[in-house]
């Protein structure tokens, strides 16, 4: 009996730790939010915050596309910064692969829908930073046309290419200094202007359209 009793605890028992070990198993793990020793991290974000996209007066964008293939960070040099004896450089933040349908952004839905877009996150090394460069290789526009007295006589169907400057191909520098700290936060938010960044040249009827980059950067968070 007394054997019986025995063998029965240690069944009741070993079916209690697989119980408990399944209950373990089946708990949600939090997201490690941690930044690595001796490194802080930097968030960079893209919005549109600008008015009512119209090209002229009979035209108006229902949407704006540019793609991004990279973003950069400049590091201050001994010139820029406290970094004595230390040349400025360039560091890739990120890069996105030809064909990469998350490049692809429709500058209008971010500011239709309140969205500010996460770009990047990074974990740099504490310094102090001078400048970011934004890499757009492309860019479309997609028009809404209007007769003078606002009645729609065309929603476009095909997407107008717009032109990108070759002193924009190398990157379109962004001057904003900021500072990463050990174990800090710094987010910034990219706020790109599509209505003023899209020139129509030419006629109102038949023109080209061209970039001029009109965009700000700001410091939304720094701790």
């Amino acid at each position: 009996m007394e054997k019986v009793k025995k063998y029965f605890i240690i069944l009741v028992l070993f079916f209690l730790v697989i119980f408990i070990s399944g209950c373990i198993n089946i708990l949600p793990t939090l997201e490690d939010d941690s930044i690595a020793p001796g490194k802080g991290r930097l968030k960079i974000y893209l919005t549109d915050s600008s008015g009512d996209y119209k090209a002229n007066d009979s035209e108006t964008y229902s949407a704006v596309y540019i793609t991004i293939s990279r973003i950069e960070a400049h590091i201050a040099g001994d010139n820029e910064g406290d970094n004595e004896g230390v040349e400025g450089y360039w560091i890739i933040l990120k890069e996105w692969d030809e064909g990469d349908i998350s490049a692809k952004i429709d500058l209008i839905i971010l500011k239709e829908e309140g969205i500010s877009l996460l770009l990047t996150e990074n974990e740099l090394i504490p310094n102090k930073y001078t400048q970011l460069r934004l890499f757009v290789t492309k860019a479309s526009v997609l028009i809404e046309t209007k007769s003078k007295e606002n009645k729609l006589i065309e929603v476009g169907t095909n997407w107008e290419p717009v032109e990108i400057p070759s002193a924009y191909q190398t990157g379109i520098k962004l001057i904003h200094p900021f500072e990463i700290i050990e174990n800090g936060d710094a987010v910034l938010t990219i706020d790109f202007d599509a209505e003023k960044s899209i020139i129509k040249t030419g006629n109102e009827n038949n023109g080209n359209y061209k970039l001029k980059p009109v965009i700000k950067v700001v410091t939304n968070i720094f701790e």
